[in-house]
């Protein structure tokens, strides 16, 4: 009797994690528009505003300039990774570069150092995924900021962020058992149902 019992309750874990291996979480991306037209920006030497149709932020220098998000409302209270695809135009010279730091929620979660392009004034480009400790929704879902963390001084240049940022917010989801996985469950307990009546009548 015993041996029965310990054979169904084996077939049942078996089958219960088949299906969980079918059932396996998922990562979720959310592609967002940012930095874009219409998020808020402000520069302490030439002023806040917001970025204009395939414009861009003012050039940027000071510590503390920024450039922030609308609130994104996902489908989800938390979001654990981010990708940047953004693109800015690059004065900086003399040796120099920027730090910025990137934000969700308030939270810092990477950095990005922009180079010396000797005053070039190129488009440039920063690319990169971050994962973190999942960040919970706040004020009905997520902000993302970029604040400058070191000032140039006079004549090391400046950046300038523009229109078309991509960033894509992404949040890890477990998958619901699908029907083929509950029927695998449900044919188990039958046959483990099955052998231990045959048990019971031999």
């Amino acid at each position: 009797m015993r041996r029965s019992v310990f054979q169904l309750f084996t077939v049942c874990a078996v089958l219960c994690l088949a299906a969980a291996g079918i059932a396996r979480a998922g990562e979720i991306e959310v592609p967002v528009s940012f930095p874009t037209a219409g998020d808020a920006y402000c520069s302490a030497t030439e002023g806040c505003g917001t970025i204009l149709i395939g414009g861009q932020t003012a050039f940027q220098w000071t510590a503390g300039d920024y450039v922030e998000s609308s609130i994104f409302v996902l489908a989800t209270g938390f979001v654990d990774d981010l990708t940047a695809n953004w693109n800015y135009q690059d004065f900086i010279g003399g040796g120099n570069s920027e730090t910025w730091n990137v934000y969700v929620n308030g939270v810092a979660v990477g950095f990005a150092t922009l180079p010396d392009d000797a005053y070039g004034g190129d488009t440039l480009n920063v690319s990169g995924t971050v994962s973190f400790a999942p960040i919970p929704a706040a004020s009905g879902g997520f902000q993302v900021e970029l604040i400058l963390q070191n000032t140039l001084g006079f004549g090391s240049g400046s950046v300038a962020w523009m229109d078309g940022g991509v960033t894509d917010l992404s949040y890890t989801e477990a998958a619901t058992p699908e029907p083929g996985s509950l029927l695998l469950i449900g044919s188990g307990l039958a046959l483990g149902a099955t052998m231990l009546r045959r048990k019971r009548r031999a």
